[in-house]
């Protein structure tokens, strides 16, 4: 809550400074040009000089950097430009473009912050499996990564167990807390995976960055669902042995490896699944290729530019891969879900281009029609 507060002041501050000081450039009567790069050069080393007032808050931490930035651009820019805008009068027209386009940074921090992140969609693909006759149905529930449950992760599970799926996958980061809030936490993550299974009995959740085994066992016990430790499940389902192996995330990696040899091993018949918290889990069977891979993490980057994409997704995959959906690589097809949380912590939490969502994946024959 202080960083919060620390960033919106840091934004009004860099804003304020660079608006006044472009006034009094342009009353002086410089150059367009110059009152621009002048108004840019006050605000990066205002940014600059706050970051690191915001460090001392938090300690060494990218999202901290990332947050100020944030909030300079889309509380202090607009600011700057407001102030021009009112206070320069007569001003040229390429400043006052400069000023409309640095205003209109408004809407899009509320639209990235208070509209994109709770804009839930539904992500639907079809994938063609050997020793698939009837459609098999996986419903993927990544990356919640909330400090409790609300209203918007209810609404996001109800709207998975509406398509009715075979099994639910919870990719990792279901909670993103302290470990002395689970006891007093736990609960209600209980009841909200009772209830998926109540509808699904297959459920499968590994660890991610922001939970742990342990904390997915204590809130898993007693529910049916399963936490994969770099272990391997494997049952009936339509006719078809289905195989999941799910890899922890800063686990044992020899376990790990065990376990993926595990499940390429059983590929003489049925379908072989590897669920990892970063599609990085790939690296496991890159030799050994599996027919699915899901992942989430990467929330597809949370931002992404037109054209460009995601610009950050700490993922070694390929961008394209990470940036969510159904892509193939090294003979492996693999999902990443771009999740239905953000991130938090000291992060902006914000969403802009990549909305979250639920995963629907349908295995069906490879002989019969995707549709």
């Amino acid at each position: 809550m202080l960083l919060n507060y620390y960033c919106v002041a840091a934004g009004v501050l860099v804003g304020a400074v660079s608006g006044i000081f472009s006034v009094r450039w342009l009353r002086a009567c410089l150059r367009s040009g110059r009152v621009v790069g002048r108004a840019a050069g006050v605000g990066l080393v205002g940014t600059v000089l706050l970051s690191v007032g915001a460090l001392l808050i938090t300690g060494v931490d990218g999202f901290t950097l990332i947050h100020v930035a944030y909030v300079v651009g889309t509380v202090g820019v607009p600011l700057a430009g407001g102030i021009v805008l009112l206070g320069a009068r007569p001003r040229p027209r390429a400043i006052t473009a400069v000023c409309v386009i640095a205003v209109a940074a408004v809407p899009v921090g509320v639209y990235a912050t208070y509209v994109e992140p709770f804009w839930l969609k539904v992500d639907a693909v079809g994938l063609a499996v050997d020793d698939v006759d009837e459609r098999i149905r996986i419903g993927v529930l990544a990356d919640l990564q909330t400090t409790a449950v609300g209203d918007y992760e209810r609404d996001a599970t109800e709207r998975l167990l509406g398509f009715a799926p075979d099994i639910v996958l919870v990719p990792g980061d279901l909670y993103q807390f302290d470990a002395e809030l689970l006891d007093e936490r736990a609960p209600q993550f209980t009841q909200l995976i009772e209830r998926i299974v109540d509808d699904v009995p297959l459920v499968y959740l590994v660890s991610g960055n922001t939970d742990t085994v342990a904390g997915l066992r204590r809130i898993t016990e007693g529910t049916g669902a399963r936490v994969l430790d770099n272990e391997l499940d494997t049952f009936e389902l339509k006719g078809v042995s289905v195989s999941i192996g799910g890899t922890t995330l800063f686990g044992d990696d020899a376990a790990a490896r065990r376990m993926a040899r595990r499940l390429a091993g059983n590929g003489q018949a049925g379908v072989r699944i590897l669920v990892g918290h970063k599609p990085d889990a790939i690296e496991l069977v890159q030799a050994t290729p599996v027919d699915l891979l899901v992942a989430g993490h990467t929330h597809g980057g949370q931002v992404s530019l037109p054209i460009l994409g995601p610009p950050l997704t700490l993922s070694s995959v390929p961008r394209h891969v990470a940036a969510g959906g159904l892509h193939e690589l090294d003979g492996t097809p693999i999902y990443v879900s771009t999740g239905v949380g953000r991130e938090r912590g000291n992060a902006p939490q914000l969403r802009f281009g990549v909305r979250p969502s639920i995963g629907i994946i349908d295995l069906v024959s490879a002989v019969g029609d995707l549709g």
